[in-house]
């Protein structure tokens, strides 16, 4: 019963991000501050694109955006395999993170 909550619950999240679009508004209180991207910038726009299909688009607005969604599916279902991934992909997403803010680079 508990798995179908969770498969319920997946099927209606897709749905949200396969039917919506979030708009191109710049959120991000430390792009606010600093005028540099944070190592989150793009991740929301990049997962709705992943939703629908568009790999490229979803590459474009954060590289790391599979990634996200694997540690989500991660978080969510708590399987040992993925967990012991949680680390190393939060290290990923760090220096990627510095990479960013060093370079400037972002998209919005």
């Amino acid at each position: 019963m508990r798995n179908m909550w969770r498969w319920a619950a997946l099927a209606a999240g897709l749905a949200v991000l396969w039917s919506f679009t979030p708009p191109d508004l710049p959120l991000c209180g430390f792009r606010w501050l600093t005028g540099r991207p944070c190592p989150f910038c793009g991740l929301t726009h990049a997962v709705f694109a992943l939703a629908k299909g568009r790999w490229a688009e979803a590459l474009h607005w954060h590289a790391l955006s599979p990634l996200a969604v694997v540690m989500l599916a991660g978080w969510l279902w708590n399987p040992p395999r993925l967990a012991r991934l949680w680390m190393p992909c939060a290290a990923a997403f760090g220096a990627y993170g510095v990479w960013r803010i060093v370079l400037g680079t972002g998209h919005f």
